[in-house]
């Protein structure tokens, strides 16, 4: 058969929540600091307890939902300040990170650091949020692998993703920020890598835009819905 024949994979019920609940934070449905009832959400859904658990688990590792022993798991949400503290030991961590990366990196490691480059320029032109941060994710998240430091990796994971996460949600609420800017700026960190010049202050530069990206939405009004506050770098 002249047919893709690579194997699909089934979707679980987790996988199914995942995506409700997703959905809901994205479209705005539930917003940052919003309580998720484990019991609550599994009557509505219909489902056990268990399955809704795990789902949440999951949305707590790629950083949409953060969970507070003994209180609960709650939408992320950070203020500005929370970010700024983050970006201070971030810009360390991961200028320690791309340079370790460049020592260990082969030509075929980087061609899958290229790719994520290409699928967020792609996602930028067809305004593709959700897939454009993926992307992105994924971008630092090889450098992070490509240290060869698992606890360094482990550090920006707990760090880091949140943020990402974070950003998403107020992406699609209340912003249009420029895509294609933070697409290009990754491919030049990428190409400093290759290079092996200066990866540590191309890593800065790039997290200083983001960080700027903060500062304009720490201060700027929520937009009305269908609205759109000022444009802003997606640089992260």
């Amino acid at each position: 058969m002249n047919i893709d024949t690579a194997l699909i994979k089934p979707v679980t019920l987790r996988y199914r929540i995942v995506e409700v609940i997703r959905q809901a934070i994205t479209s705005g449905d539930l917003g940052p600091g919003d309580r998720i009832v484990e019991l609550q959400l599994a009557k509505r859904l219909g489902v056990g307890n268990t399955a809704v658990r795990e789902a949440l688990f999951e949305l707590e590792r790629t950083g949409f939902v953060t969970r507070i022993p003994n209180k609960g798991s709650f939408i992320t949400k950070m203020t500005l300040d929370d970010a700024r503290q983050i970006f201070r030991v971030r810009k360390e961590l991961e200028g320690l990170a791309v340079e370790l990366a460049v020592e260990h990196a082969s030509a075929a490691d980087l061609d899958i650091v290229q790719g994520f480059v290409d699928s967020m320029k792609t996602a930028a032109e067809n305004s593709d949020f959700e897939r454009f941060y993926q992307n992105d994710l994924e971008f630092h998240r090889t450098l992070w692998r490509l240290s060869g430091n698992r606890y360094l990796a482990g550090s920006l994971e707990t760090l880091v993703v949140p943020l990402f996460a974070f950003f998403l949600i107020r992406t699609r609420m209340d912003y249009k920020v420029d895509l294609l800017g933070s697409a290009e700026r990754h491919r030049q960190l990428l190409d400093s890598i290759r290079k092996k010049d200066r990866v540590r202050d191309r890593m800065t530069a790039s997290l200083d835009s983001s960080e700027l990206f903060w500062e304009h939405a720490g201060r700027a009004p929520a937009a009305s819905p269908g609205g759109a506050a000022p444009a802003a770098s997606a640089a992260k």
